[in-house]
Order: C-alpha cells, then sequence, then structure tokens
C-alpha cells in the first residue's frame, strides 16, 4: 500500500542526479568521443560499449560497497585502453574526459517540470554519487541548479550511496528527520536500498519500465517524473 501525501507529510526531498534528473549516457558518449578526437586517437562507436560495459561492471562493485567512486575514476580508462589495445595515457584520458562531462547535461523527460512544481512544495536537495564540482556544473549547464537548497554528494559528504552514512550526513545538513524526507531515484541498489536502510521513504524511478522487486519495499514506483504530481 502506497502512503498518501496526507499520510506522510514531507518537509523535504532528497534526489538523485544520473539517470533520475539527468540522462548520462547521451552526455558521457559526447564527452567520450571529444576525448578520444583531443588525444588525436580515432574514434570508433564500439568503443563506448566498452567502456560502458567496464562502467556497468564497476559500478556494481561500487553499489555492494567493494569499491568507492574515486577509484572508478581512477581506473576505468585503464581498463578500457587495456582493453582496447591502445597505448596511449590512461590518466590524460580520464582526467580530459571528466573535465568535458563537466559541461555535459542533458535533462530527463519532464525533470525540469516536475523540480518546478515541486520547489513550490518541499526543499529539495541533491543526493548522488560523484564530483561536487562536476555534479554543480552539470546542474547549471541542464538550468535546474537554482531549485536546490543544498547538494549532498558523496565526495563532499564523505560517504557514498548506499551507505548509512551517506544518508544520515544529508540529514544532519537538511536538518530533517528519516520520517521527514522522500528520496527519488533510478538505483534500486545504491537509491532505494540505502534508503530503506535510513528509514526514509522511497520513489523509484523506473523509466524503462523494468519489474518491481517484490523483495524491496517501495512507497512509490513512477515511470515518468510527472507522475510525482499525483502523490505530492
Amino acid at each position: 500500500m502506497h502512503k498518501t501525501a496526507m499520510e506522510r507529510p514531507y518537509k523535504a526531498l532528497f534526489i538523485d542526479i544520473d539517470n533520475t534528473l539527468l540522462t548520462f549516457r547521451p552526455s558521457a558518449e559526447r564527452a567520450f568521443r571529444k576525448t578520444f578526437e583531443a588525444m588525436g586517437i580515432t574514434y570508433e562507436p564500439s568503443y563506448y560499449e566498452v567502456y560502458y560495459w567496464i562502467g556497468d561492471v564497476l559500478w556494481t562493485q561500487q553499489q555492494r560497497q567493494q569499491i568507492t567512486v574515486q577509484e572508478i575514476h581512477d581506473t576505468i580508462f585503464h581498463r578500457l585502453l587495456a582493453a582496447l589495445a591502445i597505448d596511449a595515457d590512461a590518466d590524460a584520458f580520464g582526467k580530459f574526459f571528466h573535465q568535458q562531462l563537466h559541461e555535459e547535461a542533458i535533462l530527463e523527460p519532464e525533470a525540469a517540470e516536475a523540480l518546478s512544481y515541486l520547489s513550490e512544495r518541499y526543499k529539495l536537495y541533491v543526493a548522488s554519487n560523484g564530483i561536487l564540482e562536476m555534479q554543480r556544473s552539470r546542474l547549471q549547464v541542464a538550468g535546474i541548479l537554482h531549485y536546490f537548497s543544498d547538494l549532498f554528494v558523496s565526495d563532499d559528504i564523505g560517504a557514498e550511496k548506499p551507505a548509512e552514512a551517506f544518508f544520515e550526513e544529508a540529514m544532519r545538513r537538511s536538518g530533517v528527520a528519516p520520517n521527514e524526507v522522500l528520496f527519488i531515484g533510478d538505483s534500486l541498489q545504491a537509491d532505494m536500498m540505502g534508503a530503506l536502510r535510513s528509514g526514509i521513504d522511497r520513489c523509484w524511478y523506473n523509466s524503462h519500465a523494468a519489474p518491481v522487486p517484490e523483495s524491496l519495499p517501495l512507497n512509490y514506483v513512477i515511470q515518468h517524473l510527472s507522475e510525482v504530481k499525483t502523490f505530492l
């Protein structure tokens, strides 16, 4: 049974960034292509598929709290260039890629409209794994930074989702209790499981209409961001 807004009057919303507010893949692909061009290496579309596969493996390990976001940033291009048998400076690749990613931002459908609606009713906070300055820049490029009272990003928070320490520090900084906040995010493991462990209500943004897991209690499930208007 999903709670209604009247049953649980939230004071704040914590919202994930990548694949919740911003669509990550097309932004990353553009930054990726620019990186190869800048490094003087002929780009092949298949290269991004290899990068995506390596990243998927690493991010799964991060969600299991086996490695950190920083370790992903430090190692992913070393693994990529080795897999592609390209002899180049992996650290230079990674640095340039992340510089380019600062300037790339594509909004998820209905994200701006949903934020405009929600910001008139709740305090909004970003809750994201990543690098604070990169995420701030991307939100600014997307034109949605002004909706947020604060940005809770893992490298600044000192912990990463799904660790309870991330959610506890976000609540401390925002001055809300677990029963006063709703988390909106796309990741079952990092967002929904992490919020559950911290006693925070959960709204799963299931944009691809994936099967809803019976083993993970969710307060709300939405396929479109505009659906938040039906219960918030």
